[in-house]
């Protein structure tokens, strides 16, 4: 299976704290494009247990286009917008946030959408290790006319950080999980399977 599949089904993707990132910003909001057409498939062999991957740039669904993490007083907003966004509830799709704070805390939040849930998909935060964590507050919205997900996270729920920075997932793949389509917000063109490439310190507003 594919590990960053794997990890988000599982909800314990790996937050890499060492991760590359752009220039420090100090701002309470941050936008980010990102290039069109630099979805990645991965094609996994369970015979071989070999994974190859392959640039797919007519792909629209899971192909982000922009990113704005906005750090305010009592929470941390996220939003991604993709070129398209598929509702076939026949597929699984995971939009997967990973967030780093000063004091080294590492939190993801998962939002995923496959059969079993509704069109908004559930969404969930947890820890380094994949152990859930209670947020109250923590909410997801997924706009298919608009083609944006959107998240919000309490910075009590992040121990009211000074700043953060955010890696950003977004993946689909069908039943048999030999497949998988995923763009990383901060890099064009591949995707790395230790975790999603963090951004800026976005500090609170």
């Amino acid at each position: 299976m594919h590990k960053i599949i794997g990890a988000a089904l599982a909800l314990a993707t790996t937050v890499c704290l060492t991760a590359s990132t752009a220039a420090a910003a100090h701002a309470e909001k941050v936008v980010h494009r990102d290039a069109r057409g630099d979805v990645i498939r991965q094609d996994y062999s369970f015979e071989t247990e070999t994974e190859t991957e392959t640039p797919v740039p007519t792909v629209k669904s899971s192909d982000i286009t922009s990113t704005v993490v906005d750090h305010r007083r009592d929470n941390v907003f996220v939003t991604v917008r993709h070129a398209e966004l598929d509702s076939h509830l026949d597929l699984l799709h995971g939009y997967l946030f990973s967030l780093v704070t000063n004091e080294r805390l590492g939190r993801t939040v998962v939002l995923h959408v496959s059969p079993s849930t509704s069109r908004q998909g559930e969404v969930k935060l947890v820890t380094q290790a994949g152990r859930r964590v209670t947020c109250i507050g923590l909410r997801g919205r997924i706009d298919y006319r608009a083609n944006t997900v959107r998240i919000r996270v309490p910075r009590s729920c992040l121990s009211n950080p000074r700043w953060v920075r955010a890696g950003i997932y977004t993946f689909h793949t069908g039943r048999d999980w030999s497949r998988a389509f995923v763009d990383d917000a901060n890099l064009n063109g591949r995707v790395r399977n230790a975790g999603p490439v963090h951004g800026p310190r976005i500090h609170r507003g």
